[in-house]
């Protein structure tokens, strides 16, 4: 029989979540910032669209791993879809025809 590590880890009445995942987003994570901001004359913004880092319990764990900086939330505006018989009305735009391989 073979197991998975996350079926081992839940037989074990573990999380693979705690153990696994968030470990490995957390890493990911300090990477991908470090890889930004390298040295103190550095600077780069580091944006996450994903409020789950605001919202839920790991969140906060994937915030305090990373290097101490400012963290901004500002408002967002909504993004409304635009009604269909308004985009069907639209003109479409005129692309020029693709050339062929002998340029004609």
């Amino acid at each position: 029989m073979v197991l998975t590590e996350g079926e081992w880890l839940k037989s074990l009445n573990r999380f693979p979540f705690e153990v696994q995942s968030l470990p490995a987003a957390s890493f990911n994570l300090i990477q991908q910032v470090g890889r930004l901001i390298r040295s103190h004359s550095c600077w780069g913004e580091v944006v996450i669209y994903d409020k789950r880092l605001l919202t839920k319990n790991y969140g906060k764990r994937l915030l305090n791993a990373l290097p101490v900086f400012p963290i901004e939330q500002p408002d967002v505006p909504e993004v409304k879809k635009r009604p269909a018989t308004l985009a069907a009305g639209r003109k479409k735009s005129v692309r020029p025809k693709r050339r062929g391989p002998t340029g004609k």
